[in-house]
């Protein structure tokens, strides 16, 4: 049973995984920080933002399976069996998706972006673009979303 820690704890893995992606971007702001002071502010907010709803959908899987509701991150894959900690993992999910259509439309979230340089990687995009991408990863999530509800997923053995 030990083997099969990971599934159960794939959760700390992910709130690892957002804790060094949330230190990259910090260790990347830090050049232009120096560059233009002014900026420090909105970069230390998006740290915040970034840690706290990024990590949000995690640990509601946490609470999930640490309070027993669901097993291992395998129960995660068959929202159509009702369980209410899926079913508010999910949740968390498709708030967040709408929190980030807001944000980038309406709040200046895709400005924001070009505006603090080393957020993003590659040449700088245009906010069309910015939110193009993400309405295309949107939409590929919530296909995936769809697909774990009508596919009858196996259930994983332990």
């Amino acid at each position: 049973m030990n083997q099969f820690l990971i599934f159960r704890h794939f959760w700390l893995l992910a709130v690892a995984a957002t804790f060094f992606n949330a230190l990259t971007l910090k260790f990347r702001s830090q050049r232009h920080i120096q560059e233009r002071p002014e900026l420090a502010d909105g970069y230390r907010r998006f740290f915040y933002g970034f840690l706290f709803w990024g990590n949000l959908p995690w640990l509601v899987m946490g609470i999930g399976i640490e309070l027993g509701g669901v097993p291992t991150v395998f129960s995660y894959f068959r929202p159509r069996d009702g369980n209410p900690f899926v079913l508010a993992w999910f949740a968390s999910d498709i708030a967040l998706w709408l929190l980030g259509f807001y944000w980038l439309f309406a709040r200046r979230g895709a400005e924001f972006l070009i505006e603090y340089p080393g957020l993003l990687r590659g040449p700088t995009p245009t906010t069309a673009g910015i939110r193009r991408v993400y309405c295309l990863a949107v939409a590929g999530g919530v296909i995936g979303l769809i697909l774990m509800f009508i596919m009858d997923v196996p259930k994983f053995p332990i």
